[in-house]
């Protein structure tokens, strides 16, 4: 067995190659303190891609209520003032449906996801304002019946959009704003008011309104419930880590990685030497606070773009290491085990050690199709009941040899 590697601390970042930033899997998160928050942009995500998804119904709808308006109010209108309002209004469909369309065809960042919801607002609020003062021209001085039918459409075309863009709770009421303002100061302080159906449009207005922001109240609660569930399924509640099923779909993707980059990469298995004594003696607290304190050394410590650090289950740990050869890994498990014996936490009377310490596996691979992401963990499992059968408070390095080969298995059949 590979005796306990000595190697010079201030040479891991020569010893661990760099990970390109933009090579990560999909999912992948790294280790600095934000990473184990989860981004906001799977809100807003959702947000954006629900508006576009059904974003070329609204303006058709709303250009189908506009031909209807100005059908009925045909005969008593100036046939140019008709006509260019019906252009306005299919200038703006057009334009909303170029843009859904750029969008669907588009691979969209995470950065330009509010760049995109900005124009699909603005885009809805230009024809608010084509709807809004179109109705004034269209309706000033005609007869109350041909007003109230003018009123009936705009309100259809205002609930036309009522299902997508009351989702972002404050646009709504910019349209709202933006369409009722001049008929509704028309229908107070016009020639022929109408006090009755100003009255039962301010009702339809406020209600609108209202009704669309607890939609969006309803809405953003259930997407956040949704990220709150994903962090659950993603994340060890005690320690703040990555948990099991993280960690599993992270190595799935890096051995992949790995495969076709013809890398090496590398695992870290530790866990809390003697621990159940110290959990017998402090408590359940006490030995909860001890995870906890390891967690915050181990997250400090593995910060690199792509490097995970994850709770394996009860006081066993694991830094998994894409791209790095054995020698970095020992680096890092060594510089590890420092730290934790460095926090001089009083361990349980009676133990072999007056503080707490953590016994570290190592293993590498570059993987091949000859052999599994188990194999790695086998490797580093076994090493790391190795450390602990030569005294405990050690980094052991599995040999660095392929581990689908018949050598490799009588080693960790010898190691276990």
């Amino acid at each position: 067995m590979r005796p306990v590697r000595e190697v010079n601390i201030m040479r891991i970042a020569r010893l661990r190659s760099p990970r390109p930033i933009g090579d990560r899997p999909a999912g992948h998160d790294a280790l600095g303190p934000a990473a184990q928050r989860l981004s906001p942009h799977p809100q807003l995500r959702r947000q954006v891609v629900d508006l576009y998804r059904r974003g070329s119904v609204p303006p058709l709808l709303s250009l189908l209520c506009a031909c209807g308006l100005a059908g009925l109010l045909w005969p008593v209108l100036p046939a140019p003032v008709a006509g260019a309002w019906l252009l306005a209004h299919g200038v703006v469909t057009a334009g909303r449906l170029l843009l859904v369309r750029h969008f669907n065809r588009e691979r969209v960042g995470d950065g330009q996801l509010p760049r995109w919801r900005a124009h699909y607002v603005n885009a809805t609020l230009v024809g608010g304002l084509v709807w809004g003062v179109g109705s004034v021209l269209l309706v000033v001085g005609k007869p109350h019946v041909l007003q109230l039918f003018a009123w009936v459409v705009l309100g259809a075309a205002i609930l036309v959009e009522f299902p997508s863009l009351a989702r972002l709770g404050r646009p709504y009421a910019w349209l709202l704003i933006a369409t009722l303002t001049g008929p509704l100061a028309l229908m107070l302080l016009g020639p022929q008011p109408l006090p009755g159906g100003a009255g039962a449009l301010l009702l339809l207005a406020c209600s609108s309104a209202l009704a669309g922001l607890e939609l969006h109240r309803t809405y953003v609660d259930g997407v956040q419930m949704q990220v709150e569930f994903a962090r659950l399924a993603r994340f060890d509640q005690l320690t703040g880590l990555a948990n099991r099923r993280h960690f599993d779909e992270t190595l799935a993707g890096e051995w992949q990685r790995a495969l076709r980059l013809r890398g090496e990469m590398a695992l870290v298995i530790f866990d809390v030497d003697e621990f159940k004594p110290y959990n017998d003696h402090y408590g359940h607290p006490g030995g909860d606070a001890c995870l906890r304190r390891l967690a915050a050394v181990a997250r400090e410590l593995v910060h690199r773009h792509g490097d995970l650090v994850v709770r394996l289950g009860g006081e066993e740990f694991g830094v998994l290491l894409p791209l790095t050869p054995a020698s970095g890994a020992s680096a890092v498990a060594d510089m590890l085990r420092r730290a934790v014996e460095n926090l001089r936490l009083p361990h349980a009377p009676g133990t072999s050690h007056p503080i707490v310490t953590i016994s570290l596996g190592v293993a590498s691979v570059r993987p091949h199709s000859g052999c599994r992401p188990e194999d790695l963990m086998q490797a580093a499992d076994a090493a790391l009941y190795q450390a602990k059968r030569a005294g405990r408070n050690r980094v052991m390095t599995a040999p660095e040899i392929d581990l689908a080969s018949p050598a490799a298995r009588r080693m960790r059949a010898v190691l276990h």
